[in-house]
């Protein structure tokens, strides 16, 4: 019944609202449609006049043309002449032109006449003496009609049609004539005249909007005229009339909807207000027997109470039993479901009033419940029992306990790893047991006393700090512990801020794990990246960033001289006016140290002799250098030395006493006894320095200045020695390696390459594997070691042509040895980083590997690893174009760089060159039996094979075999030999 009470009242307000509001709608829609027909009306009339004046300019200025190629004089002697005076007048007369041209038999630009103020033009005087393709037309020179193109300005605001033809078909030799015109300024002036504010519109061509005004509304009012042609090409505009800033019919709806809306809320008002209380009472019907709660009424009877009403939850909670619980007093309901308590507690709240509440386990069948929370209160005369079933409740209370207790089993259980929990002041009020096995430290221990166990915070725990009160979570940071025991434990922290409903923060939780080892293992990793292997000392990767810090330094205080204190970074002080206080002038300076007779301690004992000779020398340079001084291992036998803050002269007595320690020592291998010496070349640091290359070059220099004057001593760079490197012992390499590129000076050597890991029956014919290497021939007869006349090529740009003769006389020599060519493998061709990179030298390798008679497959060329990852791109370019041909590459030095695994995968190459300083202490270094282990097992599983070098003993060589990798090449296999030599050597046993 109040269902129904309820449609009627909403009914009929809303049958007034629908008819009023379709009235009002059907008057608005009437008055938008007769006002939409008369702006199309209005847009039509207006573009057909748009349209009919640019036809009309049009025509005017292509007759125009037409006019002026009629009266093309014939015999003129001086035709651009003739035409710039017509063209003048011309555009002068009839208004629009932006330029004419006038381009002769050649199909060239001979003039370009513009007018000389008004419109812009893209054909201007910088066009003369180019060709005609320059204006965007090709126009044949027997067309007799005009050819038409849209060209844009460079910053897109310009658009111009170039109009052009032959000037007389019939006689090309007067060549042609074209006109250019700035649609944007035409299309601007005779628009604005012809179309008023009041209307949009879009002019297109080329499938490009040309000119627009305003923007186009898809109302349906839009007018789109048929293509039409202006300036020989093909137009499209569209019209539209702009809405009256008052819309009629609109507000006519917009009125009517507002009143019929007022009327109807009237009516709905006062109906609804006759059926309230019925609808009070129905909620409240409805509410009880919607509860969640049996809801049971009784009513006092004797000592006792008998049930009065029941909701139907009530019936639903008691189904198993709601037929025998219905005529039954409370006494009897309590006795029949063993809860006897329950009934003394409704006596006393009938009795005193006091409301009275429980949550009891359910202990009988008859009840569905297992746990149940019954209140009891007085309603008058009354008692009202409500009775809630909390089982699930309960089970989620216990599955919850369960979930913590076991969550705290796996915490507590965490190895080196602890969870935690802060306040926003970020102090400790929960850690779990985890902590104790880190620092010996109990939870509770650690979250009273935490400030007095911390030895070192980050530097930014402030902006940590700052970054969770924003509620971000920062990134994970390290603080420094002394544990129990006394030592520093590193743990990392990862917070997370937790935030309440407004987002404010109220703490703060994470997890943390102890990092000690793995920072030790980074700090192992960043030495072992920074430091020489062999000697301890820094390598040349650390020495060129530091000494880069030093002159930033060194330039930087400079900059500053002007104060009356010089700010010290890195110990290192700039260099100011000379008047200035000693202090002040704390300059840096720099040795580059070249070991004498270090290649004859090699050559004559092996790698190992040379090693152990680096490491004692190490030790006596470690003796001159203090704890700001940098010494490093730059190359095989090159050491720096950087004093800083030490006058020259205080540099050069340091030197003294080491050049005497280093001629007083005797180094002895094998029952051997060498004498050894140091060539120091020595430069200051100071705030004239340009950059740390020119600074290694000028120490360079002087060194080699040393090895000149004698050996054993040391050279300081001045700045009137700048020329000093090209020294009489240069000029004589440099004169060598010229008259051996000219005169076929050089001579090559070979070291073998020898397998492994061969079987047995293998053995019997093995191909023989070598590597190509070079010796330049002196003045007097002797031999100039690669380790001089190298440096020398690449500083002069001369590697190339070296490569082109080792790759071109090698080939040569097996050419003239066919027999030796059958036993051949691999010939290993070293190639430089000059050569890598020069198209040039490809192409001539290409073309001498395809003319040589040798075999492409018995050619490998040898790229280091440092010059391919250089320019990766041209690497794999030439690696590419040889291979085609059926060459294989070998990438030599396999592991010296920074970026080895990552670049392998990229290069296409055959064999990996394991490099010899991880080969050489391989049997006693676990770290070198590593890494050629993993460079080892890596290559193969990209079917590479592997070479190691520097095999110095056979006790490497076993080593190696075991590790399975594939060649080996040094001294304890095969010593450097005359090429010639072996050739023949071959030839010889073939023959027998």
């Amino acid at each position: 019944m109040l269902n129904k009470l309820n449609r009627r009242i909403y009914a009929l307000p809303t049958v007034l609202f629908v008819f009023l509001a379709l009235l009002f709608i059907s008057a608005g829609v009437f008055i938008q449609n007769d006002e939409r027909t008369a702006r199309i009306s209005k847009a039509q009339s207006v573009a057909e006049q748009v349209k009919i004046s640019l036809e009309v300019f049009s025509s005017e200025r292509i007759q125009a043309l037409h006019n002026l190629m009629q009266n093309w004089p014939t015999f003129e002697p001086n035709q651009v002449d003739w035409f710039n005076a017509q063209a003048l007048s011309l555009m002068g007369m009839q208004k629009g032109f932006s330029s004419l041209v006038f381009i002769d038999a050649n199909s060239e630009i001979a003039w370009v006449a513009t007018p000389s103020k008004g419109i812009k033009t893209r054909l201007d005087n910088s066009l003369i003496g180019k060709p005609m393709e320059a204006l965007g037309l090709n126009i044949s020179r027997f067309s007799e009609g005009l050819q038409s193109t849209l060209l844009y300005s460079d910053n897109a605001e310009h658009h111009f049609i170039v109009v052009g033809r032959a000037i007389s078909p019939q006689e090309p030799k007067h060549g042609f004539l074209v006109a250019g015109f700035d649609v944007q300024t035409i299309l601007g002036v005779m628009l604005g005249e012809l179309v008023g504010p009041q209307f949009n519109f879009q002019l297109q061509g080329d499938n490009k909007v040309l000119f627009q005004s305003g923007e186009l509304l898809n109302d349906g009012s839009i007018v789109k005229l048929e293509p039409f042609t202006f300036l020989e090409r093909e137009f499209f505009l569209t019209m539209q009339s702009q809405l009256s800033p008052y819309n009629t019919g609109w507000l006519i709806i917009m009125i009517g909807l507002l009143m019929s809306a007022l009327v109807s809320y009237v009516l709905h008002k006062q109906l609804k207000g006759a059926v309230n209380l019925s609808i009070s009472h129905q909620r409240y019907l409805t509410a009880s027997e919607a509860s969640l709660d049996a809801l049971l009424i009784y009513q006092p009877t004797d000592d006792d109470f008998s049930l009065v009403e029941a909701n139907s939850y009530s019936r639903y909670l008691f189904r198993g039993a709601c037929d025998a619980l219905r005529f039954m007093s409370l006494a009897e309901q309590t006795r029949y479901l063993g809860m006897q308590d329950q009934f003394e507690s409704a006596k006393n709240v009938a009795a005193n009033g006091v409301p009275y509440e429980a949550r009891i386990a359910v202990g009988s069948d008859k009840i569905v419940p297992e746990w149940i929370k019954i209140q009891v209160v007085k309603a008058g005369e009354n008692i009202a029992i409500t009775i809630r079933d909390v089982t699930e409740r309960f089970r989620a209370q216990r599955d919850l306990k369960q979930s913590e207790e076991k969550y705290r089993r796996l915490v507590d259980g965490m190895q080196r790893h602890f969870v935690y929990t802060k306040t926003v002041d970020h102090n400790f009020i929960y850690v779990s047991a985890g902590i104790e096995k880190i620092l010996g430290f109990t939870a509770d221990d650690f979250c009273k006393n935490e400030s007095r166990y911390v030895r070192q915070v980050p530097d930014e725990l402030f902006d940590i700090q700052q970054t969770i009160v924003r509620g971000e979570k920062p990134e994970p940071y390290v603080v420094w512990y002394q544990g129990r025991t006394g030592e520093p434990l590193a743990i990392e922290f990862s917070d997370t801020p937790i935030n309440d409903d407004q987002g404010l923060l109220v703490a703060v939780e994470g997890i943390a794990r102890d990092v000690t080892k793995e920072l030790a293992l980074q700090e192992e990793v960043y030495f072992q990246a920074n430091h020489d292997q062999l000697t301890g000392l820094f390598n040349r990767y650390a020495f060129d960033e530091k000494l880069r810090e030093i002159l930033e330094d060194t330039h930087n205080q400079s900059k500053q001289q002007g104060g009356s204190k010089c700010s010290t970074k890195a110990g290192v002080k700039s260099v100011s006016n000379i008047n200035m206080p000693r202090a002040y002038h704390q300059k840096s300076v720099m040795c580059f140290i070249d070991m004498d007779r270090f290649k004859l301690v090699n050559d004559s004992c092996g790698h190992p002799a040379g090693d152990k000779l680096l490491k004692e020398i190490s030790t006596i340079f470690r003796q001159y250098v203090n704890g700001q001084d940098l010494l490093a291992r730059i190359g095989g036998d090159e050491f720096c030395i950087i004093f800083r803050n030490q006058s020259l002269d205080k540099v050069t007595k340091r030197l003294d006493k080491l050049l005497l320690s280093i001629s007083n020592y005797r180094f002895v291998y094998d029952d051997k006894l060498f004498f050894v010496g140091a060539s120091i070349g020595v430069i200051e640091i100071n705030e004239t320095t340009q950059s740390a290359e020119a600074l290694i070059k000028a120490a360079d220099n002087a060194c080699y200045k040393a090895k000149h004057l004698g050996r054993n001593r040391y050279f300081v760079f001045h700045d009137n020695d700048t020329q000093m490197a090209i020294d009489d012992s240069e000029n004589q390499v440099l004169h060598a390696l010229h008259h051996a590129l000219q005169n076929n000076g050089f001579e090559l050597y070979s070291q073998a390459i020898m397998p492994l890991n061969v079987l047995n029956d293998e053995r019997a014919t093995p191909l023989q594997h070598y590597e190509i290497l070079l010796r330049l021939n002196g003045r007097e007869g002797g031999l100039i070691s690669p380790g001089l006349f190298i440096p020398l090529a690449e500083r002069h740009g001369l590697m190339n042509k070296v490569d082109m003769w080792v790759v071109d006389n090698t080939l040569k020599t097996l050419e003239s040895n066919p027999a030796h060519i059958d036993n051949v493998g691999k010939v290993a061709i070293n190639l430089s980083g000059i050569t890598l990179g020069d198209e040039m030298a490809l192409h001539k390798i290409a073309k001498r590997m395809q003319s040589t008679s040798v075999p492409a497959e018995k050619i490998c060329f040898e790229i280091t690893e440092t010059t391919a990852v250089t320019n990766l791109s041209a690497a794999k370019h030439f690696i590419s174009t040889l291979r085609d041909l059926g060459c294989s590459f070998a990438l030599d030095d396999f592991g010296a760089g920074m970026s080895s695994f990552t670049y392998l995968k990229n290069l296409d190459v055959d064999y990996v060159k394991i490099d010899g300083s991880f080969v050489r202490n391989i049997v006693h270094d676990p770290i070198d039996h590593a890494t050629v282990t993993a460079i080892n097992n890596i290559a193969h599983s990209m079917g590479k094979q592997t070479v190691a070098e520097f095999v110095v003993d056979i006790a490497t060589a076993d080593v190696l075999k075991n590790l399975k990798v594939d060649f080996g090449q040094g001294f304890a296999l095969d010593k450097p030999k005359p090429l010639a030599h072996r050739v023949q050597w071959r030839v010889k046993l073939a023959s027998a």
